[in-house]
């Protein structure tokens, strides 16, 4: 029998609305072990995947306005601007950074492929779809995990 995406993903995933907020889908990765969370729209449909980079790349995209002054003792922030920048941190949703070129497999993907896409895509997570919706997930890790029983 052919080892295929149904063997090793991992069935229980994060999942968050494109409406969402960039704070909320912080809060869920820090308080979790994922890297990723699986975005659905109002339909539950799969349109989009939110990352680790995709959050860091956020305060990019702000041109956060943060100012530090160095001491040798001690640091002091301006909170003003930080409360400033953690208030339109909160306003940006999730539809706006996400990634929606997603790389998707089904659930009868043989381990092989998959192999092939995380290595030529440089992809660290893979959603596993059946009719458009998100049943589960393979990440390098899950790969490596199988690999070990």
């Amino acid at each position: 029998m052919a080892l295929v995406a149904k063997h090793i993903m991992i069935k229980d995933i994060i999942c968050i609305s494109e409406d969402s907020s960039t704070y909320e889908a912080i809060e869920i990765l820090v308080s979790s072990e994922a890297n990723c969370i699986h975005v659905l729209n109002s339909e539950g449909l799969l349109v989009g995947i939110v990352t680790e980079t995709d959050l860091v790349y956020v305060d990019k995209k702000l041109n956060a306005s943060v100012h530090y002054a160095y001491t040798e003792l001690d640091v002091q922030i301006d909170t003003r601007a930080l409360n400033t920048d953690l208030d339109r941190f909160k306003s940006i949703k999730i539809k706006d950074v996400m990634t929606t070129k997603l790389v998707t497999v089904k659930e009868d993907t043989p381990l092989e492929k998959i192999i092939d896409i995380i290595i030529n895509k440089g992809i660290k997570t893979i959603p596993v779809v059946r009719d458009s919706k998100v049943i589960g997930m393979i990440s390098r890790k899950n790969i490596l995990k199988y690999y070990l029983r």
